[in-house]
């Protein structure tokens, strides 16, 4: 199905789903699904609208303003909303992102406490794997895929689980995109390469980058970056450390290559970020 909404691109899907009388009474399920390329005309403004929604970004930016929030969601962030509150967002061109409107019996009151825990925006490890589950979601309802609406309901709780409970060990029956986010994580002030990263995936070098970017919309060297400049920003906001300390620490030799970088990622130089976080609270 194709959207009908200013500014998405033709090679755009969604899909929508009619729930039976047993799913509303018994499951989470879902209402809409899709993966949107979008220009900066795409935008929602709405008062109320019945469900919730999980969002990805895998290119761009979103600008989202909801439940007295105002944020920029970027590349790798994870957007969740109760959209039976005024809600409004609009694209920045180049924006492609998953998403997933979804209902079930006591759905709203599990959001709302996920929320009260993390906020609305929601950047760190566990991202990079909703983001999997979002994509791999769409690609099966592309493929004209059949499974019960159990299989279906398990789908989004296991996106609920993610993001109520982030991933913090790695174990041997996780998917190699989650054993190399997990090394990623583990090793973030050391030096990273490709090479290592299918290493500890047990992948070719090739295949894996292919597999990686497929699934998480990053390249594994961007999802490096991608991953040090969130530890950066906790530690701006967590601790005293200096711009070069923190630099250290999240693997750069010097406070040079994190300013370059953090600036161009999040619009704003290190200190700038950390004195505006300040006069917040």
């Amino acid at each position: 199905m194709k959207s009908v909404d200013p500014g998405v691109l033709p090679q755009s899907a969604c899909f929508a789903f009619s729930p039976s009388s047993g799913q509303r009474e018994l499951c989470f399920y879902p209402t809409w699904c899709g993966h949107y390329f979008c220009t900066a005309d795409y935008f929602k403004k709405r008062q109320s609208y019945h469900y919730l929604l999980i969002l990805y970004i895998r290119e761009g930016e979103l600008h989202v303003e909801a439940g007295g929030q105002s944020f920029d969601a970027r590349k790798g962030d994870v957007v969740l909303l109760d959209c039976t509150q005024p809600h409004y967002y609009h694209a920045r061109d180049g924006l492609e992102f998953c998403y997933l409107h979804f209902e079930g019996s006591n759905a709203h009151e599990l959001v709302r406490h996920i929320r009260e825990q993390r906020g609305s925006l929601i950047q760190d490890e566990s991202c990079a794997s909703i983001g999997m589950q979002l994509f791999d979601l769409v690609q099966f309802h592309r493929k004209k895929g059949e499974e019960s609406f159990f299989q279906t309901s398990l789908r989004i709780y296991k996106l609920i689980e993610r993001l109520a409970v982030p991933p913090t060990k790695f174990t041997a029956k996780e998917d190699p995109v989650e054993a190399a986010i997990h090394y990623i994580k583990e090793h973030i002030g050391e030096p990273i390469s490709l090479s290592s990263l299918a290493e500890a995936a047990h992948l070719s070098p090739y295949y894996f980058a292919h597999r990686f970017k497929k699934q998480t919309g990053f390249s594994p060297l961007d999802y490096v970056i991608h991953t040090r400049i969130n530890r950066a920003k906790e530690l701006l906001l967590q601790t005293s450390l200096s711009v070069n300390e923190i630099a250290y620490e999240v693997g750069y030799h010097n406070g040079r290559s994190l300013v370059n970088l953090f600036t161009q990622r999040v619009g704003a130089s290190p200190s700038n970020f950390r004195k505006s976080k300040q006069l917040q609270y």
